[in-house]
């Protein structure tokens, strides 16, 4: 399948999706992170019935025995300094190499924005008349029709001022 191609029944050869978050409204940036945030807790929550079957199967009681009937508790109280200590270097270590890079790179910024996007490469890419890109660049509203082929039609969609 060539470079922008997308599947959807048969085969298209063109990519309609267009993300470019610079042009998106504040307002739409922020909506989309709270619903992929809602979603993101949805997910974590369909779990627990599976991370508590798997407690039950491999039998919390054991835990019970060796910590705290047992000497584990004690045993755990004696490595938590390791533990502690080795945490602390990870850490420590992440936030010396994260300020490291923070001085080197100062008001350095190398990423690049991509360059805008021309009508001849639309043009190109979507096979498209260029009558059929001018209208559709100026229609508020355009349906866009794809055949099984991959040929594309666009035509102005007709809104009433009631709506």
């Amino acid at each position: 399948m060539p470079p922008g191609s997308a599947p959807t029944g048969g085969f298209v050869k063109n990519k309609f999706i267009i993300d470019t978050p610079k042009l998106q409204t504040l307002r739409l940036k922020y909506t989309s992170t709270l619903i992929t945030l809602v979603f993101w807790i949805i997910w974590f929550y369909l779990w627990v019935p599976l991370i508590t079957l798997a407690g039950w199967w491999f039998q919390i009681k054991f835990f019970q025995q060796e910590m705290l009937i047992g000497d584990g508790l004690d045993a755990f109280l004696n490595i938590l300094p390791v533990f502690i200590a080795i945490t602390l270097a990870l850490s420590g270590s992440l936030a010396i190499w994260a300020l490291y890079n923070s001085i080197r790179f100062k008001g350095l910024d190398r990423r690049k924005a991509l360059p805008p996007v021309q009508n001849d490469d639309l043009l190109q890419l979507w096979a498209i008349s260029e009558a059929s890109l001018t209208d559709a660049q100026a229609n508020k509203v355009s349906k866009i029709h794809i055949s099984e082929e991959g040929n594309i039609t666009v035509n102005k969609e007709e809104q009433s001022l009631s709506q």
